[in-house]
């Protein structure tokens, strides 16, 4: 229940800060040329530290979230397969290249 809380405030706070950036956009304010780049920064900045603070808190308590970072089996097969795939490229186009000498 407490995450369905902090998940319900943390979309609060980035939709007030997207409604304020528009504001700030749209509506004739002394300030704007100070504040809008800050507030147009802190829409990308925002859901990135959200984001990085969840995933410390399942790097701290061990649980998994939705922020957690794992690679499955099937995962390091595919990215092992595509490594390979990229390293047969490079050695054909090197050895392309070699031959237009």
């Amino acid at each position: 229940m407490l995450k369905r809380i902090f998940a319900v405030i943390g979309l609060i706070v980035i939709l007030g800060w997207i409604i304020a950036t528009l504001a700030l956009a749209v509506f004739p304010i002394p300030m704007k040329t100070v504040l809008f780049p800050i507030f147009a920064a802190g829409c990308v900045i925002l859901p990135i530290l959200l984001w990085l603070l969840l995933w410390m808190i399942s790097v701290v308590t061990g649980k998994k979230n939705i922020a957690t970072f794992e690679v499955k089996k099937d995962d390091e097969e595919t990215l092992s397969k595509a490594a390979d795939d990229v390293e047969e490229a490079v050695n054909e186009a090197a050895k392309d290249s070699e031959e237009n000498k």
